[in-house]
């Protein structure tokens, strides 16, 4: 959901990298022994942004819970994975000779 990007205090279009900095500064400020609950949500947070996967499920269900569909989408296109470049079936076919080109 889109609060684990308000507890780590960044906008849901933060990269990875992004994501797991403050992450690590958020952990080395609020240890476990210092404020558990505060550890708890960075914790939870992080877990949930933690990668490409997770980010996309995230945006997903906050677009569901919240209805807050601007947010979610916007998220949703930071997280997903470049596309690869693959040729058209036609192409292949083409290639291979079994289709006039």
């Amino acid at each position: 959901m889109l609060v684990h990007y308000l507890v780590l205090g960044l906008s849901p279009s933060a990269t990875g990298e992004v994501i797991r900095r403050r992450y690590l500064e958020l952990v080395r400020a609020h240890r476990p022994g210092e404020d558990p609950e505060r550890f708890q949500q960075v914790t939870a947070a992080y877990e949930a942004l933690k990668d490409d996967r997770a980010r996309v499920k995230t945006a997903l269900l906050g677009m569901a819970v919240y209805g807050d569909f601007e947010l979610a989408l916007d998220a949703l296109v930071k997280a997903r994975p470049a596309r690869r470049e693959t040729p058209g079936l036609q192409a292949l076919l083409a290639a291979e000779g079994k289709l006039d080109a």
